[in-house]
């Protein structure tokens, strides 16, 4: 198993080399996470990820823009990660919606602008990411770039909480506990917290008393 697997990474490598970008990509991985005996190497990451990035390949490109975004395996540059996020997004890629959303919501890199982050949100949670469902949440109970509305604060959050994110069950038990968008209900409130509190959200621990 062990040299099928080295003959595995030995062909990959060779296929990289030889432009495929798939496996350029497979490469970027690979030094990204230090898997496969290759060392932990964010500049070797962004190198093939590049090499992909550049032939259309749309997880290269959201790998690359979030390699340049999170900004710790190598030095920091929104306006890559805002490139490389819309190229992503020409091609339907769901987490670079999210990624560019935050970064208009933030407006880092570009014009501050909640409407176009509402938007990208709004089409990402239609692929069904949970981390849409709970910013959408967010936005809908600030009204942040779409009207306030606790009642649908309430149903992205639901739509998070169920998916088992612990952010959204904190959000949604403050809802059930203040009765914003749903009928006031201390004990789906206190649920909803134990369930976060299961996942060491502190948030709900304290809540719960510890």
């Amino acid at each position: 198993m062990q040299q099928r697997d080295s003959e595995s990474v030995f062909l990959v490598q060779q296929l990289a080399e030889k432009n495929l970008a798939d496996a350029q990509y497979a490469m970027g991985v690979r030094y990204e996470n230090g898997l496969d005996g290759f060392p932990e190497d964010g500049q070797k990451a962004l190198e093939w990820y590049t090499k992909a990035a550049l032939q259309g390949h749309v997880e290269a490109q959201y790998a690359l823009a979030w390699l340049y975004d999170e900004g710790e395996k190598v030095e920091e540059n929104i306006e890559e990660a805002v490139h490389w996020y819309s190229k992503a997004i020409e091609q339907g890629h769901g987490l670079a919606m999210i990624g560019l959303a935050i970064l208009y919501e933030q407006g880092l890199g570009l014009v501050q602008n909640y409407e176009a982050a509402a938007k990208l949100l709004l089409r990402a949670a239609e692929q069904n990411y949970s981390m849409a469902h709970l910013w959408l949440g967010r936005f809908y109970e600030k009204g942040k770039g779409v009207p306030q509305d606790y009642c649908l604060a309430a149903y992205w959050y639901l739509r998070a909480a169920e998916d088992g994110d612990d952010d959204a069950q904190v959000s949604l038990a403050r809802l059930y506990e203040t009765g914003q968008g749903v009928p006031l209900n201390m004990h789906k409130a206190m649920e909803w917290y134990a369930k976060a509190k299961e996942q060491g959200n502190e948030t709900a621990r304290i809540r719960l008393g510890g």
